[in-house]
């Protein structure tokens, strides 16, 4: 009976958790750091710097996902899979890797209580759904949304996937009468081929009010993106999400 309730309460709880990477996260429609991706790993351990090495390290593809996919026993939901469907796997989420870049542009300079636009650029996942935050720092598990340091996002984030149009299909899923000002957002419908070299792409521009206090404040870009696609229940055990920051952008207020 036991064995029974708890693959009960599994199947119940698989199709709403697997809706993470690849398909991103249709139902957290709100602003988000990257700590709350627990799943995915870090491109760079260098995103830990106040973590040891060692612990570092572990967050990475290599340790955390490739160190799973190989791994012969429980815990690792990979078990199913023959060697050679494991190393095609992992050549597989490299390739996606190097094809995965994050940019971000801002004005040097800014008045005090002056709009600017910030822009993000991505490309690289395997869809069909690709992320981006805008957060203070390049940090892994400290980083924070970009008002945290006193930016405020005046208007909605204007998100436009593949096509170069607009799309607005995640953020309607906000709340009616709830401000969609949010810093996180996600781009969906997104063709992947890598047989083709057609990799996800978008581009998110963020309208910002400076802070009114002067001085030099970080802006950042996180791009969240998968390298795998299953149609397994188990597949929101696999650490196969990456978390990779775009370099730290200084503006100054004065």
């Amino acid at each position: 009976m036991k064995k029974k309730l708890s693959m009960l309460v599994a199947a119940f709880l698989a199709p709403s958790i697997a809706f993470g990477y690849p398909n991103g996260t249709p139902n957290y429609v709100t602003d988000a750091a990257p700590f709350c991706a627990s799943c995915h790993s870090a491109v760079k351990a260098e995103y830990m710097p106040e973590l040891p090495a060692a612990v570092a390290a572990k967050e990475t593809p290599d340790n955390k996902h490739y160190g799973l996919i190989r791994l012969p026993s429980q815990p690792s939901p990979y078990i199913e899979l023959t060697d050679e469907q494991k190393e095609k796997l992992i050549n597989a989420a490299k390739t996606i890797d190097s094809n995965s870049t994050v940019t971000i542009t801002a004005p040097q300079k800014a008045r005090p209580g002056e709009e600017i636009k910030v822009t993000v650029k991505v490309k690289g996942g395997n869809g069909p759904v690709i992320c981006v935050m805008l957060v203070d720092k390049p940090l892994r598990f400290q980083s924070r949304p970009v008002s945290s340091s006193g930016w405020m996002i005046t208007g909605e984030p204007d998100v436009r996937g593949q096509d170069g149009k607009v799309q607005t299909l995640w953020l309607d899923r906000r709340a009616k009468d709830l401000q969609r000002n949010l810093n996180y957002v996600a781009i969906e419908n997104q063709r992947f081929d890598m047989d083709k070299n057609i990799y996800p792409e978008g581009t998110v521009t963020y309208t910002l009010k400076a802070p009114n206090r002067p001085g030099v404040y970080s802006v950042t870009a996180a791009f969240l993106y998968g390298t795998e696609n299953t149609d397994r229940a188990g597949f929101f055990q696999r650490p196969s999400g990456r978390i990779l920051f775009s370099n730290e952008v200084g503006v100054r207020v004065e």
